[in-house]
This record gives C-alpha cells, sequence and structure tokens, in this order.
C-alpha cells in the first residue's frame, strides 16, 4: 500500500501554524486585524501575517515557541490542581 501526502500541503499547514503561533505572542501594541487580515509590525511597516519573510518568520518563532510552552505548561499545571 502507498502512501502518497502532499508534502506541499502539509508544509503550508507547518507555516500557517508557525505564523499563527508568531502572531498569537506578538504583543497587542504590534499586531492587528485590518480588513479581516491580520498585520503584525516588523522593520519593515506594517505587514499583512502572511507577507512575513523566511528570515522574519525564523527571527520570531523561537520565542513564540518558548511562549507557547510557557502558556501550555502552566494550563497544565492549573488543571492539575
Amino acid at each position: 500500500m502507498s502512501h502518497h501526502t502532499n508534502t506541499s500541503a502539509e508544509a503550508e499547514k507547518v507555516h500557517q501554524a508557525a505564523l499563527n503561533l508568531i502572531y498569537r505572542h506578538t504583543h497587542k501594541d504590534f499586531k492587528g486585524v485590518r480588513a479581516g487580515v491580520k498585520e503584525i509590525l516588523t522593520v519593515r511597516g506594517l505587514i499583512e501575517l502572511n507577507d512575513l519573510s523566511e528570515f522574519e518568520v525564523a527571527a520570531r518563532l523561537p520565542q513564540a515557541l518558548k511562549k507557547e510552552a510557557q502558556r501550555i505548561a502552566k494550563r497544565e499545571k492549573e488543571r492539575a490542581q
């Protein structure tokens, strides 16, 4: 049985998840929504989330992942009490 996967679709899902994490963990003063489109402030100015460069994503993702791990740990700790 052959398992054919669409790697570009999977890569896009991972990319969108990374963008969502970056947006979630960007301070409210540096993000917003205009005309239903999420935007984030960068050194290039206010940029649509989907228009972040790979470099900008790579620069922001480690901190977003760290904050997400802290959020999950806090939630789990609260549930355990």
